[in-house]
């Protein structure tokens, strides 16, 4: 390729845009409407009291883009979720609902890279520091709803976020985000985002509603 993304999952906001999304099997290679996310630069501290946060981006790969590690690099960030584009399909999956607020990533059903779900989480429950791995983007055995409010886009009282399974991480980064703190964790073959879903996804959820893929 011309030229190559920087990390896969979450990247640094100098890394191109839509390179980064086929990267990540968010868009395929003829382009489509997506949403990012982006991420103010985090405070993090791994276990050994060094800074860490998003300083290491794993790289990755798809069938004609590919993305590079790096490391030492700080500051603001993004990901995206697919909303359109002409693999998706014009029906989403009903939502899932959680009912026990230690579910975790691994246990959606969510099977390739690139692919996203609506999560319905309760209120939390207390004293699960520990169920969560990584900042911004989380290991697969992390609690889906302790990770959503880590990342801030719900409250303790729950609510809807968008999940897309990413490729895996070389390591998972632990940091402290007001009252919630997250573990630092090895690498897995797998990892996933959290988002607010848009008004367009959550009314094509609920009108089209049958059980079909959410790409």
């Amino acid at each position: 390729p011309a030229a190559v993304a920087v990390g896969t999952g979450v990247h640094p906001l100098g890394s191109p845009i839509c390179l980064g999304a086929i990267v990540d099997k968010v868009l395929p290679v003829y382009g489509g409407e997506m949403i990012l996310t982006k991420a103010a630069p985090i405070q993090a501290q791994r276990l050994l009291g060094q800074p860490a946060g998003l300083e290491s981006y794993s790289g990755g790969e798809s069938d004609v883009a590919v993305s590079v590690s790096a490391t030492g690099l700080k500051g603001e960030a993004w990901h995206a979720y697919v909303t359109d584009s002409l693999d998706a399909r014009e029906a989403l999956p009903p939502e899932h609902v959680v009912q026990d607020c230690m579910e975790t990533f691994e246990k959606l059903p969510l099977e390739t890279h690139g692919e996203s779900l609506v999560i319905n989480c309760p209120g939390r429950s207390e004293g699960l520091d520990d169920a969560k791995a990584g900042t911004l983007i989380y290991s697969p055995d992390s609690s889906v709803c302790w990770a959503a409010e880590h990342a801030k886009v719900i409250g303790p009282r729950g609510g809807r976020v968008v999940v897309t399974r990413r490729h895996g991480q070389n390591e998972f980064f632990g940091s402290t985000e007001g009252s919630e703190q997250s573990q630092d964790a090895p690498g897995a073959d797998a990892s996933y985002t959290v988002a607010l879903p848009t008004s367009d996804v959550l009314a094509r959820m609920s009108v089209l509603g049958p059980k079909m893929a959410f790409l």
